[in-house]
């Protein structure tokens, strides 16, 4: 399994238990604050985050003018998680701090509780492991005194995530084993799954394969039954990369492949979604302006009827001719949008299947020349696939962002060498803010990814550390300026074989000619630099 996926699945473990909406305290019926709770809290549980927040923040405000201290903790901890969910972690954690406060102010130990939980998950993701293990701790400590058991064992469980993303799979073990053996006593189908979804991960890094996917099967089938489709979905894509460990290429593509089917799946139902929230939304705002504009029209008829019947019978009628055209222009502008990123997002996943293809492949080639030659054809597949992720994704369909494309390649080279942890070898860039057209910023990409795998590849043998820098900007003739440089052995520490014409040095002339560029190499005092400047090329 890729370090990516593990970590997509192992951040899902330490989101999980939190970021659906918490129970909320005894309300007291007939009371309009918590019925404007239970709003919010319902908008939240289907999905409509955007007006939970606003329903929470006026549930606030009318607790605070009420002296509602009791509800505080409740609403505090759900807009916390609620902007955890939208990754507005420094917001998140604002009202996870304001959140522990009323809760000991109210000695509400479930509120303390579950916003220790949050407060450990932010700590997280801001990369202070320790700080994260501590919130943990005393999240479980204050659960045990409450008598959930199973909350406090889904507590520490998260340490052994944490302990698991530090590469410490064996002392993570006795944290998923309590998990597990709690979630067992309770029946709760829930808790079984996220604890079988544990021991399954634990198990992989471990190598314990088969029990892994003991584990995952079980986790697949729960996920199932019970509709957790974003669990389902991650539990096929890890068993993809358990089977490919085990050397099962066919059951790993066959399940990668169900994987892609339910990725595409939950996609479309969340576009479909948003889409009947804006449709919902508009057709509302469009019926409240409509009947202000018939009361206005009403009252303006009874006082100038005869005076200005004729006029106003053409207004509105011009006004409806108008209001159906923009009403179809508008349909058909949003059909085509979502038509583009439907097709940016297919090629896409075309692209990642061919990817995986090519993976399984190479793990059949025992010829080196052919190994190498498979593995750059794979990386010239995911510079492409990169690109059009960032297009069906992105605010702007024609155009790719570069200063966020070039280093989500860059990593994505120095995974495919092996070089993304050791940090012997590290990737330095200097980009402009530039929106480049797709018809731009496609050979662009292949071009950097070939001159980058050439460096990676040969300027920096045995244990040699170094950099490899781009540069990315435009010139003062208003050209398009491209320089990869190394540091590392240069022209004359490289074999006579590499010196030797590829299929990428090719690629890169040929690619640059489209442009309007000539490739300039340059031998370094130290290491090796290729420049280009193009001629053309279109901005957004």
């Amino acid at each position: 399994m890729d370090i990516t996926m593990y970590c997509e699945t192992r951040r899902m473990l330490l989101s999980l238990f939190f970021i659906l909406p918490s129970a909320l305290p005894a309300q007291q019926p007939g009371l309009p604050l918590d019925s404007l709770v239970e709003r919010a809290s319902d908008a939240f549980k289907s999905g409509r985050h955007e007006q939970s927040v606003d329903l929470f923040l006026q549930s606030l405000s009318r607790a605070e003018k009420e002296q509602r201290t009791d509800i505080r903790p409740a609403i505090l901890y759900n807009l916390g998680a609620l902007h955890h969910v939208q990754k507005n972690y420094e917001k998140s954690r604002e009202y996870v701090e304001l959140a522990l406060e009323a809760s000991r102010m109210e000695r509400d130990s479930y509120y303390l509780a579950t916003s220790l939980m949050l407060s450990g998950v932010l700590h997280y993701y801001k990369q202070q492991p320790d700080s994260s293990v501590s919130e943990f701790r005393r999240s479980a400590e204050v659960f045990e005194a409450m008598g959930e058991r199973v909350r406090a064992a889904n507590a520490l469980a998260k340490v052994g995530n944490i302990l698991e993303s530090q590469g410490k799979y064996a002392e993570a073990t006795p944290y998923f084993t309590k998990q597990f053996a709690t979630a067992q006593g309770s029946g709760d189908s829930l808790h079984i799954l996220y604890a079988h979804i544990n021991m399954a991960t634990n198990a992989y890094n471990l190598k314990r394969y088969p029990e892994a996917i003991r584990h995952q099967q079980i986790a697949l089938g729960l996920a199932e039954r019970f509709s957790r489709t974003v669990e389902y979905r991650e539990m096929l894509k890890f068993g993809s990369g358990v089977y490919e460990a085990m050397s099962q290429p066919g059951k790993a593509l066959e399940t990668l492949k169900q994987y892609v089917q339910v990725n595409d799946s939950m996609l479309n139902a969340e576009r479909t979604r948003q889409v009947a929230e804006l449709e919902a939304k508009y057709e509302t705002e469009k019926k409240e302006a409509t009947i202000a504009q018939q009361e206005q029209d009403l009252k303006w008829e009874r006082t100038r009827f005869w005076l200005i019947a004729g006029a106003l019978l053409a207004a509105l009628l011009a006004g409806a001719q108008l209001f159906r055209l923009t009403r179809i222009l508008r349909r058909r502008n949003a059909e085509k949008e979502f038509l583009i990123k439907e097709i940016h997002h297919r090629v896409k996943n075309n692209l990642q299947i061919l990817s995986s293809l090519l993976h399984l492949q190479s793990r059949q080639i025992a010829d080196e020349a052919a190994l190498d030659a498979v593995r750059e054809s794979q990386n010239r597949v995911d510079a492409m696939s990169l690109l059009h992720q960032k297009l069906y994704m992105g605010d702007n369909l024609a155009a790719v962002d570069m200063p966020d494309y070039l280093p989500n390649l860059g990593n994505a080279l120095l995974d495919s060498f092996g070089l993304d942890e050791n940090e012997r070898v590290s990737i330095r860039y200097q980009i402009e803010p530039l929106r480049l057209d797709v018809d731009t910023a496609v050979p662009l990409g292949l071009i950097i990814n070939e001159l980058v795998t050439n460096s990676l590849k040969y300027a920096f043998p045995g244990d040699r550390e170094g950099q490899v820098e781009i540069t990315l900007k435009k010139d003062e003739a208003g050209r398009l300026l491209l320089n990869v440089a190394d540091n590392g052995v240069g022209k004359d520490g490289v074999s006579g074989q590499a010196q030797g014409t590829s299929f990428g040095s090719k690629l890169v002339q040929m690619l640059s000619q489209k442009l309007g560029g000539t490739p300039e190499i340059r031998q370094l005092e130290s290491g090796y630099a290729t420049t280009i400047r193009f001629e053309h090329f279109r901005t957004a």
